[in-house]
């Protein structure tokens, strides 16, 4: 597999504190137990803020992990690393030891949680919500709903963490300012003109899509949240990746002016 490369996104919101224009986030999803080369120096020449790890740190098989554990010591050097949980993540009965294992390496799980981010007297806050873990679409979607009936009330700027990109559509209207996901692979394989072409295999049973789905990577916006699509750092796919090389999201907020369009 090839190095990671890191992918720029400026975002220009509202709601931002002036205090966190410039706020700078490294994104990066779906390691699967093996994550690419080069990570660790993308996020460091980026100087991150924060780090945000949105789920499938494992694989669901018996795959070890220590490359994971390894890569979470290094980068919890650079900055705090938030992360919430993916379906591989879940999907393995000793999971709740895994995740201590990687909470152990300085990782921050949000488990239908919300921390609040301060700067100079200001504050945002961070939630994270657990992948709704089923494969049948409407557990997925009572999963969602009572993961997101969890997680307190805030006035403020909100992010949140969230695994399943392709669950755009369930998640848009909660209110975040801001969404990070993963889970689709960046399309496995990307064509120029066309984007991404097929997504994981759990995308099937969730009504999503297999082939062409519809969020794959990149920014895509819904009124007045955002959601930013991390590629993914990890390849479990028999389909190699394709014109899609291993991706650390460097998300940098901005405040925008009202003047500003």
């Amino acid at each position: 597999m090839s190095l990671a490369k890191a992918s720029s996104y400026m975002l220009y919101e509202k709601n931002l504190p002036q205090a966190f224009d410039g706020f700078k986030i490294a994104h990066i999803s779906d390691l699967h137990s093996v994550p690419a080369e080069g990570i660790f120096e993308a996020v460091k020449e980026n100087t991150p803020d924060i780090i945000a790890v949105t789920g499938d740190l494992v694989h669901d098989n018996d795959k070890p992990y220590d490359k994971t554990i390894s890569l979470m010591e290094k980068l919890s050097s650079l900055a705090p690393i938030y992360a919430v949980t993916g379906n591989h993540d879940l999907w393995r009965p000793n999971h709740n030891r895994i995740i201590k294992e990687i909470e152990d390496a300085n990782v921050t799980f949000l488990r239908n949680e919300m921390v609040k981010l301060s700067k100079n007297g200001s504050e945002i806050a961070l939630f994270g919500m657990e992948d709704p873990f089923s494969k049948i679409p409407d557990i997925i979607a009572k999963n969602v709903a009572d993961s997101y009936a969890q997680l307190p009330e805030y006035d403020g700027f909100g992010i949140l963490l969230f695994h399943r990109a392709n669950l755009f559509d369930l998640v848009k209207d909660f209110g975040f300012d801001l969404i990070l996901s993963g889970h689709m692979h960046g399309g496995q394989v990307r064509l120029p003109l066309i984007g991404g072409v097929c997504g994981p295999t759990s995308a099937i049973l969730s009504k999503s899509g297999m082939l062409f789905p519809k969020y794959t990577a990149g920014i895509y916006n819904n009124k007045n949240t955002s959601m930013v699509v991390n590629r993914g750092v990890g390849n479990t796919l028999p389909v190699p990746r394709f014109g899609n090389p291993p991706d650390v999201g460097i998300v940098t907020l901005h405040r925008q002016n009202e003047t500003a369009y």
